[in-house]
């Protein structure tokens, strides 16, 4: 797979996992997330074929330089895997405008705005791939701790359905990725210790290795031209 890919999140989880399969498949990578450390040594274990492009996905204004380092380093760009995510737990009662605002701001404006600035180059190519990284919490809501979340995940749902549709006539293909739970350190940072240590439980029990979701990623990527996988949903068995 000789393609170019901008992988955000790509510091850990789903997207450090996504950038290795990428590189391990013959492509190259932009790797991009808020942690410049994390990326320098993913970059550096990946090799030549690798580039850390350390950029806040939240803050718009940042990104059309971000890309342009992208370009200059890549020399373009033929897909987009919108890794990045957050999760803060607890429902409405026990969550407020802040946690909702986290995950508002990442799960969907932060694809939104990578999204949005990478269209330029994407277009340039006789087909490029928009790939965003949603969940099984973005098909059906999982449980009362989970809503906001999964509100953010079925928003991801529709903008991909649309930017399918208006993306069309580029030849630029929108897939989306839904895996179930994923063995990620999402969940390390949520305060309440007891939602934390049951969400990391189910997640060491029951998820799937990153890897796996990586896999669909590539394989999506490596469709033909004409072929635009609309979703891939996942589970473990286990799960």
């Amino acid at each position: 797979m000789n393609k170019r890919i901008l992988v955000t999140g790509a510091s850990s989880g789903i997207g450090t996992a996504t950038a290795r399969a990428i590189v391990a498949s013959g492509g190259s990578v932009a790797l991009m997330a808020r942690s410049a450390d994390a990326l320098s040594e993913l970059a550096a274990e990946l090799g030549e074929r690798a580039v850390a492009v350390p950029a806040d996905v939240t803050d718009a204004d940042t990104l059309d330089d971000a890309l342009a380092v992208v370009e200059n380093e890549l020399g373009g760009l033929d897909g987009v895997v919108n890794a990045a995510g957050v999760v803060r737990p607890g429902g409405i009662d026990r969550t407020g405008p802040d946690d909702w605002k986290a995950m508002f701001d990442v799960n969907v404006l932060g694809l939104l705005n990578v999204t949005h600035a990478a269209l330029p180059l994407l277009r340039d190519n006789d087909v490029s791939d928009v790939i965003n990284i949603s969940s099984m919490s973005g098909r059906r809501r999982a449980s009362v701790a989970m809503t906001i979340y999964s509100a953010t995940k079925f928003a991801v749902h529709v903008i991909s359905d649309g930017l399918r549709e208006e993306l069309a006539d580029d030849q630029v293909r929108v897939t989306v990725i839904s895996p179930g739970y994923v063995q990620t350190p999402i969940f390390d940072d949520v305060s309440d210790d007891a939602l934390r240590t049951r969400y990391q439980d189910a997640l060491e029990k029951s998820g799937l290795e990153p890897s796996a979701v990586a896999d669909q990623v590539v394989h999506a990527l490596d469709q033909p031209a004409g072929v635009n996988l609309i979703e891939i949903a996942l589970l473990s068995t286990g799960q």
